[in-house]
């Protein structure tokens, strides 16, 4: 196929666009379809939890699934060799997608996959103005997108489909990932640059896995030998999206909604990082967010007013993190300068900031979210740190890892990965990413339902009981706990179609119908 045209850009959706499933016809027709988005770094098991998915879901719910997956977008829109090995067709496509995104927007993937759930419900006659409310609400459909690497690409889905787009982020270890990796063939000495490619892309078009992780409604850890784990958490999640039962929070969603409660505090110029420090009993002990120090212990706060010179509005109104590694720069453009003339001063910048002194975080007024929960510890006097449980929106900087072992803690849990933390190079001999390894601090990456959905999920309101007795839903006549109208996110397809037609790219078949 020969190379695509590279303009125009694909507009986003207007303000207007998004009132459509406010109109009169917001509740008249109501849809029990599901459009659910996979995001996982690769080697995750991003797959084989969407074929879990699937399976669950037909089985035990009676819907019909479908899955499309993105390599194959991009294989049918870019020519892919295919006698490549395994570490090459990964190479390759992740470089053919920011091709993609680039040339036609961050979305352009999303948009493709979206004319596809259109075609395939026009073909399937599942959408006509002429059919009655039932027919409607008996839509058992479910599409599963396998899988989204970019933050756009999410945010488009939701804008398009709202309640109806549910987002699972799949997570596992790095070490996990390498093994998974290796056993299919992929070369060990590229590794490194296919997990940075994966996770966070220096090009603005490229994959951002973190990112995008962020904004998902249910976590899942896959690092287990084999599928029984997965299978009961995936049972657990859509007991709760189907309003199976009653469930309430674990341990570890109420610790994680707490910390980014607090992250929300954060005045920090370059994040907000939350942290909850809870005792082996559970109890929460106290919270931390990153920000500057006060006089007289804890943090600078709303209510001090004029005397709150947090950086967003004191002195110079900068990140002096930044500042100081500007300056860090010039003096090492100096030194060099002194040998050899003629040195360009934005290309030596440039070159130091692909080498790991852009990851300093020495300079930041801030005290780290993790050690103010510590230190509110220390000027409280509460007791329990030893053999308690620390939840951070973020993974624990080094800084923060060493103080974490030299506290006590036992089990760390995050959301975030923090890419310039040395803790497991610094401290492999204390710190664990397995829940296993006994005798050292457990760093694990989150599982449970999204902090910021948890309100939405555990909290809808929904009636619970039927004459003084619990409600025990059939799973396969359950709706899910939010079920939008079919006409909203319909026509936020049709306009996704056209514009896909606006940028003359080949179109699927059956799309001039929709």
């Amino acid at each position: 196929m020969p190379a695509l045209k590279s303009e125009p850009k694909l507009s986003k959706f207007s303000q207007s666009d998004k009132s459509v499933s406010n109109g009169p016809c917001a509740v008249a027709r109501p849809t029990s379809e599901l459009v659910i988005g996979m995001v996982g770094a690769v080697g995750a098991g991003v797959t084989k939890t969407a074929n879990e998915l699937k399976g669950k879901l037909e089985t035990d719910y009676d819907y019909h699934v479908e899955i499309i997956r993105v390599s194959d977008i991009i294989s049918s829109m870019k020519t892919l060799d295919s006698t490549l090995d395994s570490t090459s067709r990964i190479t390759q496509l992740q470089k053919l997608g920011t091709e993609l995104r680039n040339d036609f927007g961050e979305d352009i993937l999303i948009s493709k996959a979206i004319e596809k759930i259109a075609i395939s419900r026009d073909v399937n006659k599942g959408y006509d103005h002429s059919k009655t409310v039932p027919q409607a609400i008996n839509r058992r459909i479910a599409t599963i997108i396998d899988s989204i690497k970019h933050p756009e690409e999410s945010k488009k889905l939701s804008d398009v489909y709202g309640d109806v787009y549910w987002q699972f982020t799949v997570f596992a270890p790095e070490t996990v990932r390498e093994n998974r990796l290796r056993n299919i063939g992929v070369d060990k000495g590229k590794l490194h640059g296919i997990f940075t490619t994966d996770t966070n892309d220096k090009d603005n078009h490229g994959q951002k896995v973190s990112d995008t992780a962020l904004l998902s409604n249910f976590f899942v850890r896959n690092d287990g030998q084999n599928t029984h784990r997965l299978e009961s958490v995936l049972d657990r999640f859509l007991e709760i999206l189907f309003n199976v039962s009653t469930h309430t929070p674990t341990q570890q969603e109420t610790g994680m909604l707490t910390a980014v409660t607090a992250a929300s505090k954060s005045a920090c110029l370059s994040r907000q990082v939350g942290a909850a420090l809870y005792s082996n009993k559970n109890e929460l002990l106290s919270t931390g967010c990153n920000d500057a120090p006060r006089y007289g212990g804890g943090l600078y706060k709303t209510e001090d007013n004029d005397c709150d010179h947090r950086c967003y509005k004191w002195q110079s109104q900068e990140c002096h993190n930044d500042r100081h590694k500007k300056e860090l720069y010039s003096q090492i453009f100096e030194k060099i300068n002194t040998f050899e003339n003629k040195l360009d001063q934005e290309k030596i910048t440039s070159a130091l900031k692909k080498t790991p002194i852009k990851g300093l975080i020495e300079y930041s007024r801030a005290v780290h979210a993790e050690m103010e929960a510590i230190l509110s510890v220390a000027r409280t006097g509460k007791l329990g740190i030893v053999g308690g449980s620390l939840y951070s929106t973020t993974y624990p900087c080094h800084n923060c890892a060493r103080h974490i072992v030299a506290s006590g803690i036992e089990n760390v849990y995050y959301i975030e990965p923090y890419a310039k933390s040395l803790a497991i190079d610094l401290h492999s001999d204390a710190i664990s990413v397995s829940e296993n390894d006994t005798g050292k601090v457990a760093f694990l990456q989150y599982e449970g339902v999204g902090p910021r959905s948890m309100l939405k999920l555990f909290g809808h309101g929904l009636k619970r009981k039927d004459e003084g007795k619990a409600i025990q839903s059939q799973k396969k006549t359950a709706n899910p706990v939010f079920a939008p109208s079919i006409d909203g996110f319909t026509t936020h397809e049709i306009r996704v179609i056209k514009q896909l037609k606006d940028l003359n790219l080949p179109s699927e078949e059956s799309a001039a119908n929709v």
